[in-house]
Formats: structure tokens, C-alpha cells, sequence
């Protein structure tokens, strides 16, 4: 058995919700040279932005994800939203609107196949008590996690104003798998050479967990279940720095938190590293007990290659490749 835990869609039926003008004018599809683009027009930390997010076909053809789950070895993928269209930079209706729409277009999914496909809700973070009551809509509905941003239009995930809805998730102790969204530096720094990407989404994957961290989340909820996609970002590889500079720097303590190293086996981390040198030093960092295998289907910067040819697994026991390619996943998304 192998579990994909990272692996996005943009439903046919919501494609056809989008076409209808659902959303009015923040969501379109419009066609580009090689595949046609879900167009997301919304605004963060005060800049209007429009991102065009590819949809190669196998992003809403259930046919063709089929066929290459096959290719890969992959019996189950768990459902998340392609991570712009979360639209937290959107007016908060249509991201309700978007949220209320995706999460049943998915569960029809997963109810058409459900030895294949479990989902993964998305909610309107930007105002947290209608994500916590999305999440709860979507959780007995029979999602079996919520997918959030790495930071709510430029706020921070330590933001006080999330604490309804890190006590839901807590009290549903449903998943929160955190993704990288709207990368800082992306319109200055790192706006060159896909820097945005390349270095932006590791960025951002660390400044999410040191947020949890020190802004004292992990302690307010010590249920809470977090799982960091690509492998957390640079977040395994800071751990010595995080650690040392909560020790010297009386700033990293004003909210009387644990050390770091207390919270890093709390978090749960796919496996989107793409080296095997890094992968066998996070898997011997972190354990094998809280990596998950994961693709970021079925985008190029993921690991499409078949699940046991991915880099640094071979290194492992088969007991920790059992666990990371299936075992763990089950575990903690309860399937």
C-alpha cells in the first residue's frame, strides 16, 4: 500500500463552476500556450495580485490521475486544493463561496471512489471563525483534514486572531496540513529565476513552524496535529539555529515557549526534498514515525517518479519505507 498525502486537484466539477461565473470576476479559466490556467485575481498585503495557476489536464481528469497513480505505485491520494485558489486574499464571501464549493465538489470524489481518494477541506482563514465552522461543516462531512497557507495574506500563522480556529482543528483533531502560499520576496528579491519557488516555498515552510513555535500555538493547543509539506522547508536543516538563538536571544522567548527542539516531533513532514543526502538526514533528524510520503501531484516541482524510486528512500529499512510510504498516513489521517 502506498498513501500520497500531497497531492492537488481542482475538481471537473468545480472547473465548471468557475466557467459559470460562480465566482464572478476572481476566478476565471482562460487558455494559455499549453494547458488552460485557473485565473485568480485577489489582493495581499495590499498589492493586487493575478496568479494564473496551470491545469494540465490531469489535474481535474480523474481518468489520467488514474493511470499515472498506476505508473507510480500510488493506491490512495489524499485530495488538497491547488493551493492558490485557498484565496485568502479574495473579498471573504467568494472565498467562502470558493471553500463551500471545493470541499463538495471533492467529497463527491471521494464518495465516487472512496478506496481511492480521501479529501482535504480548504476554509476562508482570513476570517477564522467562518474557517472554523467550515472545517467543522467539512469534517462531518467526511474530510479528513484542512488545508491551510503558510500565512493569511502576509499575517503570520501565529496571528492571535487564528486562535478559534487552532482550537476547532484541536477539538475536531482533524490534520492541518500547512502549504506555502504567496512566498515572501516573490515581488522583489526572488521575482527572478523562479526564486519565488525554488527558495520562497522551503522559506516559507520554516517561517511557518518557527511561527507556531514561538508564537506559542503548539503550547495553546497540545493536541493540534501539524503536517509541513515539503519535508517542513528549511525547517529541518535551522533546527541547530532555531535552537541556539532560543538560548541567546531573549526575543526568541517573550511568549515563554519550550525550545524548539521540544515541537519538532509534533509536526509530521512529507517527503518533497528531492536529495537523498537531505532525505536521510531528515528522516534520521525528524524519525521515520512522522514523514509521509507525499508528490505534490501533479505538478513539476514534486516527485513524480514511481513512490519507491524517490531519492533517499532506498537508504532506509523497509520497516521506515513501510511506515513513510503508507503506514504513517494512515495513522494520522485515520484511513
Amino acid at each position: 500500500m502506498v498513501i500520497d498525502a500531497h497531492a492537488h486537484i481542482v475538481p471537473e466539477g468545480f472547473v465548471e463552476d468557475v466557467r459559470a461565473g460562480r465566482f464572478g470576476a476572481a476566478l476565471s479559466i482562460e487558455q494559455g500556450e499549453k494547458w488552460e490556467l485557473l485565473v485568480i485575481r485577489s489582493t495581499a498585503a495590499g498589492n493586487a495580485r493575478e496568479f494564473k495557476n496551470a491545469l494540465p489536464r490531469e489535474t481535474f481528469d480523474l481518468s489520467m490521475r488514474l493511470e499515472h497513480m498506476a505508473g507510480m505505485g500510488v493506491d490512495r491520494q489524499i485530495l488538497s486544493i491547488v493551493p492558490p485558489a485557498m484565496g485568502y486574499g479574495l473579498d471573504v464571501g467568494v472565498t467562502k463561496e470558493v471553500a463551500a464549493a471545493f470541499n463538495e465538489r471533492v467529497m463527491e470524489i471521494a464518495e465516487k471512489m472512496p478506496e481511492r481518494f480521501s479529501c482535504v477541506a480548504t476554509v476562508p482563514l482570513q476570517e477564522p471563525a467562518a474557517a472554523a465552522d467550515e472545517l467543522e461543516r467539512a469534517v462531518k462531512r467526511g474530510h479528513v483534514a484542512v488545508q491551510i497557507g503558510s500565512n493569511v495574506a502576509g499575517g503570520n500563522l501565529d496571528d492571535p486572531g487564528l486562535g478559534v480556529f487552532w482550537e476547532r482543528a484541536a477539538q475536531l483533531e482533524i490534520p492541518v496540513f500547512i502549504h506555502p502560499v504567496n512566498q515572501l520576496g516573490s515581488d522583489n528579491r526572488l521575482k527572478n529565476y523562479q526564486l519565488g519557488n525554488l527558495l520562497g516555498v522551503p522559506f516559507e515552510g520554516a517561517i511557518a513552524a518557527a511561527s507556531l513555535i514561538f508564537g506559542g500555538v503548539m503550547d495553546r493547543e497540545p493536541s493540534l496535529k501539524v503536517m509541513l509539506s515539503h519535508m517542513g522547508g528549511a525547517t529541518p536543516f535551522l533546527r541547530g539555529r532555531l535552537e541556539h538563538g532560543y538560548h541567546a536571544r531573549a526575543g526568541a522567548r517573550v511568549n515563554d515557549v519550550q525550545p524548539p527542539e521540544s515541537y519538532l516531533g509534533r509536526f509530521f513532514y512529507d517527503t518533497i526534498v528531492h536529495n537523498a543526502d537531505c532525505f536521510e538526514f531528515a528522516v534520521k533528524s525528524l524519525g521515520a514515525e512522522i514523514i509521509l510520503y507525499g508528490t505534490d501531484y501533479p505538478f513539476d516541482m514534486g516527485n513524480l517518479c514511481p513512490a519507491r524510486d524517490i531519492p533517499g528512500l532506498s537508504l532506509l529499512s523497509e520497516a521506515d519505507q513501510e511506515k513513510i510510504l503508507a503506514a504513517n498516513a494512515g495513522r494520522l489521517f485515520g484511513i
